[in-house]
């Protein structure tokens, strides 16, 4: 009888990914980003962590390249949605009218806003008394 022996592994090519979305990922630390997480997700992990200042950066649900992330900050018990949109070459905050600051990536807009706070605005109320102002301090790893 003689012995079988099984053919050697074919090299496979590894898959080609698209420039553009691999620049943007590149960009994103992991002790931060969540990806495709859900809102849900997302803001339990938050609302565990139980800590002022605790973030996450997950992918929009919307997917577009004008509205590519969502940066959830968790502080005085609330759960704040911030949209990260994509300008040209620079990524701002929110929705326009109040944050005007610019980075070049999103990595460069986290590390600004562990050290200067954030101004947030809760969309349920309109009284400038219930802003509040918080860094981010606490990533949470998804």
């Amino acid at each position: 009888m003689s012995k079988v022996t099984p053919a050697p592994p074919v090299p496979t090519q590894p898959a080609q990914e698209n420039k553009s979305v691999l620049g943007w990922k590149q960009d994103l630390d992991p002790s931060w980003y969540g990806g495709q997480v859900s809102r849900h997700q997302a803001e339990a992990t938050l609302r565990e962590m139980n800590k002022d200042g605790a973030f996450v950066v997950r992918d929009s649900i919307k997917g577009s390249t004008e509205h590519p992330y969502t940066l959830m900050l968790l502080t005085q018990g609330k759960v704040y949605n911030i949209r990260i949109r994509k300008q040209g070459h620079f990524y701002l905050l929110g929705n326009g009218l109040w944050n005007t600051k610019s980075f070049p990536g999103v990595k460069e807009m986290i590390n600004h806003h562990t050290h200067t706070p954030l101004l947030l605005i809760d969309a349920t109320e309109q009284r400038s008394s219930e802003q509040a102002q918080c860094c981010l301090l606490h990533p949470a790893e998804l």
